[in-house]
Protein backbone atom coordinates (compact mmCIF):
# COMPACT_ATOMS: atom_id res chain seq x y z
CA UNK A 1 0.00 0.00 0.00
CA UNK A 2 1.02 3.34 -0.61
CA UNK A 3 -0.36 7.44 -0.26
CA UNK A 4 -0.63 9.36 -3.57
CA UNK A 5 -0.74 13.06 -3.14
CA UNK A 6 -1.43 14.90 -5.95
CA UNK A 7 -1.38 18.81 -6.24
CA UNK A 8 -2.81 21.05 -8.38
CA UNK A 9 -2.29 25.42 -8.17
CA UNK A 10 -5.15 27.17 -7.48
CA UNK A 11 -5.72 30.12 -9.73
CA UNK A 12 -2.82 28.90 -11.40
CA UNK A 13 -3.94 31.39 -14.73
CA UNK A 14 -4.07 34.21 -12.56
CA UNK A 15 -0.71 33.61 -11.19
CA UNK A 16 2.63 32.58 -11.95
CA UNK A 17 3.50 28.59 -11.69
CA UNK A 18 4.74 28.09 -8.52
CA UNK A 19 5.02 24.10 -8.81
CA UNK A 20 8.99 24.13 -9.14
CA UNK A 21 9.26 26.21 -5.87
CA UNK A 22 7.39 23.99 -3.97
CA UNK A 23 8.53 20.69 -5.58
CA UNK A 24 12.19 22.00 -4.37
CA UNK A 25 10.84 22.78 -0.72
CA UNK A 26 9.03 19.06 -0.95
CA UNK A 27 12.47 17.65 -1.63
CA UNK A 28 14.50 19.45 0.75
CA UNK A 29 12.21 18.79 3.51
CA UNK A 30 11.39 14.83 2.45
CA UNK A 31 14.62 13.86 1.04
CA UNK A 32 14.04 10.11 -0.84
CA UNK A 33 10.12 11.02 -1.53
CA UNK A 34 9.32 10.36 -5.57
CA UNK A 35 7.68 13.86 -6.57
CA UNK A 36 7.20 14.38 -10.41
CA UNK A 37 5.80 17.17 -12.01
CA UNK A 38 2.98 15.58 -14.00
CA UNK A 39 1.03 18.21 -16.27
CA UNK A 40 0.96 21.75 -16.42
CA UNK A 41 0.48 23.16 -12.78
CA UNK A 42 0.27 19.65 -11.17
CA UNK A 43 2.45 17.12 -9.77
CA UNK A 44 2.49 13.92 -7.95
CA UNK A 45 4.24 12.66 -4.93
CA UNK A 46 4.41 8.84 -3.95
CA UNK A 47 5.20 8.12 0.02
CA UNK A 48 5.77 4.33 1.04
CA UNK A 49 4.95 3.41 4.47
CA UNK A 50 5.53 6.83 6.08
CA UNK A 51 2.75 8.34 6.95
CA UNK A 52 4.33 11.19 8.83
CA UNK A 53 5.94 12.27 5.87
CA UNK A 54 2.30 12.38 3.89
CA UNK A 55 1.21 14.98 6.83
CA UNK A 56 4.43 16.83 6.66
CA UNK A 57 3.86 17.46 3.21
CA UNK A 58 0.64 18.60 3.51
CA UNK A 59 1.20 20.90 5.75
CA UNK A 60 4.33 22.46 3.53
CA UNK A 61 1.77 22.54 1.13
CA UNK A 62 -1.59 24.19 2.50
CA UNK A 63 0.29 26.81 4.81
CA UNK A 64 -0.19 29.26 2.41
CA UNK A 65 -3.58 28.35 0.62
CA UNK A 66 -2.00 28.01 -2.67
CA UNK A 67 -3.06 23.92 -3.66
CA UNK A 68 -5.71 21.55 -3.91
CA UNK A 69 -4.71 18.66 -2.27
CA UNK A 70 -5.60 15.02 -2.73
CA UNK A 71 -4.28 11.98 -0.99
CA UNK A 72 -5.16 8.43 -2.29
CA UNK A 73 -4.40 5.32 0.06
CA UNK A 74 -4.27 1.99 -1.57
CA UNK A 75 -2.60 -0.18 -3.75
CA UNK A 76 0.11 1.16 -6.65
CA UNK A 77 1.58 -1.89 -8.82
CA UNK A 78 5.21 -2.81 -8.48
CA UNK A 79 7.69 -1.82 -9.42
CA UNK A 80 6.91 2.11 -9.70
CA UNK A 81 8.64 3.70 -12.27
CA UNK A 82 11.05 6.57 -11.69
CA UNK A 83 8.79 8.68 -13.17
CA UNK A 84 5.54 8.97 -11.60
CA UNK A 85 3.37 9.93 -14.93
CA UNK A 86 3.84 6.25 -15.73
CA UNK A 87 3.04 4.65 -12.86
CA UNK A 88 -0.66 2.96 -12.05
CA UNK A 89 -2.50 1.33 -9.33
CA UNK A 90 -5.83 1.78 -7.29
CA UNK A 91 -4.22 5.14 -5.03
CA UNK A 92 -3.43 6.93 -8.19
CA UNK A 93 -7.03 6.36 -8.77
CA UNK A 94 -8.14 7.82 -5.66
CA UNK A 95 -5.44 10.97 -5.62
CA UNK A 96 -7.20 11.91 -8.77
CA UNK A 97 -10.53 11.41 -7.81
CA UNK A 98 -9.20 13.41 -4.23
CA UNK A 99 -8.05 16.08 -6.08
CA UNK A 100 -10.99 16.60 -7.66
CA UNK A 101 -13.04 16.93 -4.70
CA UNK A 102 -10.75 19.24 -3.02
CA UNK A 103 -11.19 21.66 -5.38
CA UNK A 104 -15.27 21.89 -4.53
CA UNK A 105 -13.88 22.39 -0.94
CA UNK A 106 -13.43 25.19 1.38
CA UNK A 107 -10.48 23.79 3.24
CA UNK A 108 -9.18 22.63 -0.82
CA UNK A 109 -8.05 18.68 1.01
CA UNK A 110 -9.20 15.32 0.42
CA UNK A 111 -8.05 12.06 1.45
CA UNK A 112 -9.63 8.93 -0.31
CA UNK A 113 -8.65 5.51 0.80
CA UNK A 114 -9.70 2.43 -1.31
CA UNK A 115 -12.06 0.41 0.21
CA UNK A 116 -12.43 -1.41 2.61
CA UNK A 117 -10.56 1.20 4.02
CA UNK A 118 -13.37 4.53 2.85
CA UNK A 119 -14.00 5.25 6.60
CA UNK A 120 -10.24 5.62 7.99
CA UNK A 121 -9.56 7.40 4.95
CA UNK A 122 -12.50 10.15 5.75
CA UNK A 123 -11.15 9.90 9.72
CA UNK A 124 -8.09 10.41 9.23
CA UNK A 125 -9.25 13.57 6.75
CA UNK A 126 -11.13 14.95 9.76
CA UNK A 127 -8.06 14.94 12.07
CA UNK A 128 -5.87 16.86 9.13
CA UNK A 129 -9.10 19.38 8.57
CA UNK A 130 -8.77 20.53 12.05
CA UNK A 131 -5.38 20.65 12.41
CA UNK A 132 -5.45 23.16 8.95
CA UNK A 133 -8.24 24.94 10.28
CA UNK A 134 -5.93 25.66 14.01
CA UNK A 135 -3.07 26.69 11.72
CA UNK A 136 -5.46 28.74 9.57
CA UNK A 137 -5.52 31.61 12.56
CA UNK A 138 -2.28 31.59 13.32
CA UNK A 139 -1.21 35.24 13.02
CA UNK A 140 2.37 36.61 11.83
CA UNK A 141 3.48 36.54 14.99
CA UNK A 142 2.70 33.22 15.67
CA UNK A 143 4.34 31.92 12.53
CA UNK A 144 7.72 33.50 13.24
CA UNK A 145 7.48 31.98 16.87
CA UNK A 146 6.18 28.45 15.95
CA UNK A 147 8.80 28.28 12.78
CA UNK A 148 11.98 29.12 15.29
CA UNK A 149 10.21 26.37 17.99
CA UNK A 150 10.29 23.96 14.68
CA UNK A 151 13.50 24.61 14.21
CA UNK A 152 13.99 23.25 17.86
CA UNK A 153 15.13 26.33 19.65
CA UNK A 154 13.73 27.24 22.86
CA UNK A 155 11.64 29.70 24.49
CA UNK A 156 14.51 31.91 25.41
CA UNK A 157 16.44 31.58 22.22
CA UNK A 158 12.83 32.30 20.68
CA UNK A 159 12.59 35.68 22.70
CA UNK A 160 16.13 36.32 21.45
CA UNK A 161 15.88 35.86 17.79
CA UNK A 162 12.44 37.63 18.02
CA UNK A 163 13.66 40.44 19.98
CA UNK A 164 11.08 39.64 22.89
CA UNK A 165 11.17 38.56 26.37
CA UNK A 166 11.01 34.04 27.02
CA UNK A 167 7.03 34.98 28.47
CA UNK A 168 6.20 36.89 25.32
CA UNK A 169 7.73 33.94 23.25
CA UNK A 170 6.16 31.55 25.12
CA UNK A 171 2.58 33.70 24.78
CA UNK A 172 2.85 33.43 21.35
CA UNK A 173 3.39 30.07 20.89
CA UNK A 174 0.71 29.45 23.48
CA UNK A 175 -1.69 31.75 21.33
CA UNK A 176 -0.84 29.85 18.47
CA UNK A 177 -1.25 26.38 19.76
CA UNK A 178 2.25 25.21 19.23
CA UNK A 179 1.79 22.27 21.57
CA UNK A 180 -1.49 21.09 20.00
CA UNK A 181 0.00 21.83 16.39
CA UNK A 182 2.54 18.87 17.66
CA UNK A 183 0.49 16.95 19.40
CA UNK A 184 -2.06 16.34 16.56
CA UNK A 185 0.53 15.28 13.86
CA UNK A 186 1.30 11.84 15.27
CA UNK A 187 -2.61 11.33 15.57
CA UNK A 188 -3.21 12.03 12.42
CA UNK A 189 -0.07 9.69 10.78
CA UNK A 190 -1.73 6.96 12.93
CA UNK A 191 -5.23 7.10 11.19
CA UNK A 192 -3.39 7.20 7.82
CA UNK A 193 -1.67 4.42 8.49
CA UNK A 194 -4.50 2.90 9.78
CA UNK A 195 -6.44 3.40 6.42
CA UNK A 196 -3.08 2.13 5.09
CA UNK A 197 -3.61 -0.67 6.53
CA UNK A 198 -6.66 -1.55 5.70
CA UNK A 199 -7.03 -0.26 1.83
CA UNK A 200 -7.25 -3.02 -0.42
CA UNK A 201 -8.10 -5.59 2.02
CA UNK A 202 -10.68 -7.65 0.51
CA UNK A 203 -12.58 -7.91 4.04
CA UNK A 204 -16.40 -9.42 3.60
CA UNK A 205 -18.98 -7.24 4.28
CA UNK A 206 -17.08 -3.83 3.22
CA UNK A 207 -18.11 -2.19 -0.02
CA UNK A 208 -16.81 1.66 -1.19
CA UNK A 209 -14.92 2.01 -4.06
CA UNK A 210 -11.81 5.40 -5.16
CA UNK A 211 -12.61 4.67 -8.52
Amino acid sequence: MAYVLTVDQIGSRRRQDLVGTVMTALAARLPGVPVTRTVGDEFQLLVSGEPLSVVTAILVLMRDGDWHVGVGIGPVEEPTPADLREARGPAFVAARRAVDEAKERPGHLRVVATAPAVDEGEEAEVVLDLLLALRGRRSAAGWAATDLAEGGLTQTEIGERLGVSRQAAQQRLSAAQWSLDVAARPVAARLLARADARAGDDTPGRTGSAA
